[in-house]
């Protein structure tokens, strides 16, 4: 299913609105004009409209800058970062915001000096209003748009005696969509007051009407380009760096299971999780060796079997080494069956009986919450979920024991590995099986998820 489009905001729907709350453009000739003046008047207020069309966190300078704040507050071994500012310390997120507020900046800048024009040009104008429209700074939500602005212009100038803040938000589960439509007047020089307010507000409603009419009716111009609000992400130093769309806030009564979520990994069916090794006692190769007097796959020597497995142990960890027990006599039936027959190898034999038990080990798993009962032994695995792309989501991996009601033994296996939930379980369950562990249960983490 793909995503509705919906046209970007133009100055012109502004023009209604200002236009529809009594005002008008302030220089009817702007665009031959030498002097950059402010776009619109509406009684005693001129007001400079500024709307944002890029995504700020596009900016490799903001990457990289934004980058190096959050790898000196979170772990060096993180493959996937959330920009959230509430993860950083207050000083660091002050910092945060002097980085996502270059084009705020840029609008403030530009605005004090054509508010100050235009009010050498309207003398009976008594207020000067900056007017911000985000059009394409998804990475920032109105409320934290709204924050930077007021910050900016209280510490740039003193030119601007009020900020209207408002956009469009557009979400979308590829099934249900959702807009809000904010508008909000700040003041910033509390002793002005700006009373034609709530009928720009009224314009500026009637508009959010207009189009979400059109939206529904399917009368949306071959021009629209807005999807619904992503993830915004980018990769510095080999690591990706996300701010996660906003959730929708409620779950989808449409996809049961969860809204829909990508998956660039490129994974279709779970990848190799272990690195299955036969394991032979002497006995038991003894009697293979008797059976076959020269085969490959046994080595000359049992020394040399056992020096096989200790070169199968220096593997990924992702792929732990599960040494599975073989018999003769059982090896003996199972290689009746096979177009080989006798020839048929053990490590065969044994990736066969191991992908019987981990299937098994897989049906049994179960979520670990406060009301689990806990074996006394038990392998955990932990996902983060992140954003709206599986290929971001971290993952952990770790044995529990209970030592007593009070008391846990946790022995790291896994830490920060880019896996998703489905991946991660399988590789626990290898884990489990690689240790002689007969219980796997899970948890999710949803602080980032999208929901």
């Amino acid at each position: 299913m793909e995503h509705s489009c919906i046209q970007l905001i133009s100055e012109g729907e502004v023009d209604e609105v200002i236009i529809a709350a009594g005002g008008d453009r302030a220089h009817k000739n702007a665009d031959r004009r030498d002097k950059r003046g402010a776009d619109y008047v509406l009684g005693d207020t001129v007001i400079e409209l500024k709307i944002l069309e890029e995504n700020g966190l596009r900016k490799q300078e903001r990457q990289a800058r934004l980058a190096s704040l959050f790898r000196s507050h979170c772990s060096p071994s993180r493959p996937v970062v959330v920009l959230d500012p509430n993860a950083l310390p207050e000083t660091a997120r002050r910092e945060f915001d002097r980085a996502m507020e270059g084009p705020v900046k840029t609008a403030v800048r530009s605005a004090k000096h054509q508010l100050k024009q235009s009010r050498t040009e309207f003398p009976s104008s008594s207020m000067s209003v900056l007017w911000i429209v985000n059009n394409g700074y998804t990475a920032l939500d109105n409320e934290g748009l709204t924050k930077l602005i007021v910050h900016r212009v209280t510490n740039d100038t003193s030119n601007i005696d009020g900020v209207i803040v408002s956009g469009c938000y557009f979400y979308s589960d590829t099934f249900d969509s959702f807009f809000l439509w904010p508008i909000n007047y700040i003041p910033i020089r509390l002793d002005r007051s700006f009373a034609p307010f709530e009928r720009v507000k009224a314009g500026w409603d009637a508009l959010a009407t207009k189009r979400m009419t059109a939206f529904i009716q399917g009368q949306q111009d071959s021009d629209s380009t807005k999807g619904p609000v992503i993830d915004t992400e980018f990769e510095v130093d080999g690591v990706t760096y996300v701010k996660p769309a906003p959730p929708i806030g409620s779950k989808s009564n449409f996809f049961r299971n969860g809204r829909p979520r990508k998956n660039s990994t490129g994974l279709s069916r779970c990848p190799p999780v272990a690195t299955v090794f036969a394991e032979l006692s002497y006995e038991q190769w003894e009697r293979f060796r008797q059976s076959f007097a020269y085969h490959p796959w046994l080595g000359n020597s049992f020394s040399e079997w056992q020096q096989q497995r200790a070169r199968a142990e220096r593997i990924c960890e992702l792929k732990p080494l599960v040494l599975v027990p073989i018999t003769f006599d059982e090896w003996t039936i199972w290689a009746q069956e096979q177009p080989g027959g006798m020839d048929a190898s053990i490590h065969r034999y044994a990736h066969t009986l191991f992908e019987k038990r981990i299937q098994n080990l897989l049906q049994t798993i179960r979520e670990c919450t406060k009301a689990s009962v806990l074996p006394s032994r038990y392998i955990l695995v932990v996902t983060e979920e992140i954003g709206q792309d599986r290929a971001n989501d971290v993952s952990h991996i770790m044995e529990i024991c209970e030592v007593s009601s009070r008391e846990q033994q946790v022995t790291e296996i896994l830490a920060d590995q880019r896996m998703f939930h489905e991946h991660a379980v399988a590789v626990g369950c290898a884990h489990a099986l690689a240790r002689r562990i007969d219980v796997v249960m899970w948890q999710k983490d949803l602080r980032y998820a999208w929901i």
